[in-house]
Formats: structure tokens, C-alpha cells, sequence
């Protein structure tokens, strides 16, 4: 049983075609760079301009995100997603180097910070749709969900070490430091992802048509597709419900327990260390021994109930363990169905579609903040934690309630691919 859920490295490493090999390895070289880099990034401008910069800069950034996703999304399908790759990490480079420079000066502007934020914004508005679309274009469709495993391995790993590396050089070494190595990182990333490979089965060319006309395409379709429509509003819900608990009053919560930063570090690599146990093996195990439908009814009733259990426990480690509870029952809402979703859409769509459920997912976790604040208004931070998670368990009956869902999930990746295209003619006939 051991040695199927978490077969020997080396050769599982050997098994993943070379061109996806690349893509995650820039991938998460790309995260580890862009967490150290937003680390030492607050970290400059708390000290340099106090709490109000850092708010100004958290909104602008925040709004810039918010709105480059959808308006870069035909970009996607417009052009070779390997040109986009590569060149969005040459900017992200190009971008660190004069961040590195500026730092290394000591010059301290604002304006100048979030000129070189938005341009990493806009870029990584352009580099994620490509990344979450291009997989289909790589492999068979009976080796994507292998893939996607892969590719989500290497984003919580990502996640995972990014903020301790950053912050690690940044205690020991000083904040210029910390720069010149986030600019390695991102060199590095864009030296794996240079040549992600050839495709496998090319996307069809988007016909050349308004940039306007086709952000509005994408967007339509997004929205004249039920089942996707209600699957990424929903899921949407529960990511309001799910993030204030993971981030805005977890260090409420450790602070109110009276215990050290350190349990907040803690929970917080339980999380990511939950996620990557899941996506190794124990995710696709669940998923192979209940089926898809039952799989998510079960993570996401688990991740409501440690939810609930990280507002009422009083021990350390009991919380640590119910992070790792909700990083593993999130591995498997994120890998049920999404191999089925992205064979469902249509080759010309796939980036634009992947833009609109960012821009939305953008959303969320713009207003995840406000719900958990408003909150907080009212109650205390345990009954908070018991809210969410009464909202997170009917967001998640609500999902089981999406029309269609259960006959989709059914489907083997054969009888997926092109299923939006079959069943909802109409949101691919451009206007």
C-alpha cells in the first residue's frame, strides 16, 4: 500500500515527460522567488514607510491583480503559451534586477516599488492562465492527472519554502541580500522553464480578432457554461470562508492561546505539508477508493470540521494537526475534477476561462480580509473560527448541489474532453 501511494522518487521523477519536468521546476523556482520576494518586500517597506505604505501598497497591488487577469487573459489563446512562458519569466527577472538595484542603492520610493509590482503583476496575470492551461498541451489526457499532481506538488513545496528561505537570509544576511537572491531564484526559474518543450497536441489558434472582443468571448463562455459558472461561484464561497481561517485570525487565534510566532510557522508549514502529502498519493487514493464525488463531499466536510477545531482547541499541537487536516482535504477539492475541467474546455478557450476562475478566485481573497474583520466586529475570534466553518461545510453542499456535477465527474478523461463544447454549444459561438 506504502509503495503505491508514495512510489520511489527517482522514478517518479523519471516517469514525468521532460516538458512538464521543466514547467514545474520554473514553477517552483518561480514561487519560491516570488514569496522571499514579497517577504522582503513588506519587510522594506514596513521599515522604510511605515504601516499606511504598506497598506497603499497592498491595495494596489491587490486592485492591479484584480484587474490584469481578465484584460491579459486572450493573450493566452491568442499566442504559443511556450512564448508566453518564457517571456513572462524574462520580465519577472528583469523586473527582480531593478528591485535589486534599487535596494542595493538605498533608494527607497514608493511610486518607484509599485511601478516595478504592477509590471510583476501584469506579468504574472499573463504567465499563470498559460501555466494553468498548457498542461492538456503536454501530455496524453490519461497522464494529465499525473501532471496535475505533480504541478500542485511543486506549488505547495513552493509556497512551503519560499517565505522561510526568504526569511532565513533576510535575519542573517540583511535585505540586500535577500533581493540578490530572490533575482537568483527568478533567473533560475526562468532557466527551467525556458524550454518547457513542444506540444503534444497544439491548441488551436484563437482567430484574430479585438483584443476586447475576445476577453469578452472568454468571459461569456465562462459564464454560459452552468456547470463551470456554479463550480467556480461556489468555490469562490468557500474560499471566503477558508482564508480569514488561514490567514487573517490565525495569528489572533496563536496570540489568544498565548503561544510563541513559532506555532504560527508551524501551522502554517502544516498546511503546505498537509497539501503535498495529499497531492503525493493519499489525495488520489481517496479519490480512487470513493470516486470523485464522494472524495469532495468528505474533504470538504473534514477541512469544515478542523476548521471549527482550530477555534475551540486549546493545545499547540492539536491545531498544527487540524492545518494539516485542511491542507490535505484542500489536495483533494483542488484535484477533483480539474483534470475533467480542463479537457471540458475548448483548446482556443482554455487560457481565457482559466483567467476568468483567477480573476474570481483574485476576488475572494480580496474580500476574504473585510468578512473576517466584519467578524471579528461582532464576536470573538473562536466563534469566528465556528462561522467559517459552518459557512465552509454549506458552501461545500451547496457544490454537491451544482447542477451536473455528478454526472460529469463520472466521466472518464475520454468522455470529458470537449464536454463544455457538446453540451453548451452556445458559449463558444463567438458574437
Amino acid at each position: 500500500m506504502t509503495e503505491r501511494l508514495l512510489p520511489t522518487l527517482p522514478a517518479a521523477w523519471r516517469s514525468i515527460p521532460v516538458p512538464v519536468r521543466r514547467l514545474m521546476l520554473g514553477e517552483l523556482f518561480g514561487l519560491l522567488a516570488a514569496a522571499a520576494m514579497h517577504l522582503a518586500l513588506a519587510w522594506w517597506i514596513s521599515r522604510e514607510g511605515g504601516a499606511d505604505a504598506l497598506a497603499r501598497y497592498g491595495a494596489v497591488t491587490a486592485l492591479a491583480a484584480l484587474l490584469a487577469t481578465p484584460l491579459l487573459s486572450p493573450a493566452g489563446d491568442r499566442w504559443p503559451k511556450r512564448r508566453l512562458i518564457r517571456l513572462g519569466k524574462l520580465v519577472l527577472v528583469l523586473d527582480a534586477l531593478a528591485i535589486t538595484l534599487l535596494c542595493g542603492a538605498g533608494v527607497y520610493d514608493l511610486r518607484l516599488i509599485c511601478l516595478c509590482s504592477l509590471l510583476s503583476v501584469a506579468t504574472t496575470a499573463l504567465l499563470w492562465p498559460a501555466e494553468a492551461s498548457i498542461l492538456p498541451e503536454l501530455v496524453p489526457a490519461d497522464e494529465l492527472p499525473a501532471a496535475i499532481r505533480w504541478r500542485r506538488g511543486a506549488q505547495a513545496l513552493g509556497g512551503l519554502l519560499g517565505p522561510g528561505v526568504g526569511g532565513v537570509v533576510l535575519a542573517a544576511a540583511g535585505l540586500p541580500a535577500a533581493m540578490l537572491l530572490n533575482l537568483l531564484l527568478f533567473g533560475v526559474a526562468a532557466l527551467a522553464a525556458w524550454n518547457v518543450g513542444s506540444a503534444v497536441r497544439p491548441a488551436g489558434a484563437a482567430p484574430s480578432r479585438g483584443w476586447f472582443d475576445e476577453m469578452a468571448d472568454g468571459l461569456r463562455a465562462k459564464w454560459q457554461v452552468r456547470l463551470d459558472r456554479w463550480w467556480t461561484l461556489v468555490g469562490a464561497l468557500m474560499m471566503l470562508c477558508l482564508l480569514p481561517a488561514t490567514g487573517l485570525l490565525l495569528p489572533l487565534r496563536i496570540q489568544g492561546l498565548g503561544l510563541s510566532a513559532a506555532w504560527f510557522g508551524a501551522c502554517s508549514g502544516a498546511l503546505s505539508l498537509g497539501l503535498l502529502a495529499g497531492v503525493a498519493g493519499l489525495a488520489p487514493a481517496l479519490i480512487e477508493r470513493v470516486g470523485r464525488l464522494r472524495a469532495l463531499a468528505v474533504a470538504t466536510l473534514a477541512c469544515a470540521a478542523a476548521i471549527a477545531g482550530v477555534g475551540w482547541g486549546e493545545r499547540a499541537p492539536l491545531l498544527v494537526a487540524l492545518f494539516a487536516v485542511i491542507g490535505l482535504a484542500l489536495s483533494v477539492t483542488q484535484l477533483v475534477g480539474q483534470t475533467h475541467r480542463m479537457l471540458a474546455m475548448p483548446d482556443d478557450y482554455r487560457a481565457r476561462m482559466s483567467a476568468a476562475h483567477l480573476a474570481i478566485a483574485h476576488l475572494a481573497a480580496a474580500l476574504a480580509p473585510a468578512l473576517g474583520g466584519a467578524l471579528l466586529g461582532v464576536v470573538a475570534v473562536p466563534t469566528v473560527y465556528l462561522m467559517l466553518a459552518a459557512g465552509f461545510a454549506f458552501s461545500g453542499l451547496l457544490l454537491m448541489a451544482v447542477p451536473g456535477l455528478a454526472h460529469f465527474l463520472r466521466q472518464d478523461h475520454e468522455g470529458a474532453r470537449g464536454w463544455y463544447g457538446r453540451h453548451y454549444p452556445r458559449a463558444f459561438t463567438r458574437s
